[in-house]
């Protein structure tokens, strides 16, 4: 993986993997290496509670859980699926979304075509 890291991380990578979420590291890897295969241009901005994926501002963001890891989206349209375990409005034409994601194969080309559109 050759994404760099912001300089405005206040986090490193890592902190991200401690204890039982050390299980996600793999997961997380898998889906940064499709991202980075399919979007030009983003850096990894590591806060404490997540992991955000920025281009000239976060796109998206990666919760890493002991289980799964929540991807977060935005969108400037309302998206209805199934899949979203949470969604909110925060502003009058911007929305973010939650999706569960626990194997390489749970983040498909639906999610991918979200998070691309979050880029764009």
């Amino acid at each position: 993986m050759k994404i760099p890291i912001s300089k405005q991380s206040t986090y490193p990578l890592e902190y991200h993997f401690r204890g039982a979420r050390s299980a996600m590291k793999p997961l997380v890897e898998s889906i940064l290496a499709e991202l980075e295969a399919e979007l030009p241009d983003f850096e990894l901005k590591v806060g404490k509670a997540y992991i955000g994926l920025l281009h000239k501002l976060v796109f998206a963001a990666l919760h890493v859980q002991a289980k799964k890891v929540i991807v977060e989206f935005t969108s400037r349209k309302e998206v209805s699926s199934q899949r979203i375990v949470k969604s909110k409005q925060f502003q009058k034409s911007r929305w973010a979304y939650y999706v569960e994601v626990t194997t390489p194969a749970s983040f498909d080309a639906q999610l991918l075509r979200w998070v691309k559109g979050s880029y764009e």
